[in-house]
């Protein structure tokens, strides 16, 4: 399937849910005689709060999980050899040797 087509489902799919819910959101609203008020509810401030301290917790929590896993993991780090671990070899001299396929081909 093409990635309009996936688009074109989802999308189709949604507006047939919102088109089904919105009789059912008619007359919902309720008067103040049948339905109770509560006075125990947050304002809004108090919902913004916690729908931005909540998002900011979730991020925190994820974090402190990442980098406790990031601090446990076990990173390869190659081990430098000191300088002194020639042992009297030339090194320098190794690097000018010829390869041995080198001796028998024709030199341009």
């Amino acid at each position: 399937m093409s990635l309009a087509r996936v688009i074109t489902a989802v999308t189709a799919a949604l507006l047939a849910v919102v088109a089904a819910a919105t009789p059912a959101m008619a007359s919902t609203v309720p008067d103040s005689d049948s339905w109770p008020v509560d006075e125990n509810a947050l304002s809004t401030i108090e919902w913004i709060g916690l729908f931005i301290g909540g998002t900011a917790l979730v991020y925190v929590v994820i974090w402190i999980l990442a980098m406790a896993v990031n601090a446990k993991s076990k990173h390869h780090v190659p081990v430098i050899p000191p300088e002194t671990a020639t042992d009297g070899h030339d090194i320098e001299a190794t690097q000018r040797m010829p390869l041995p396929a080198a001796e028998g081909t024709p030199k341009h």
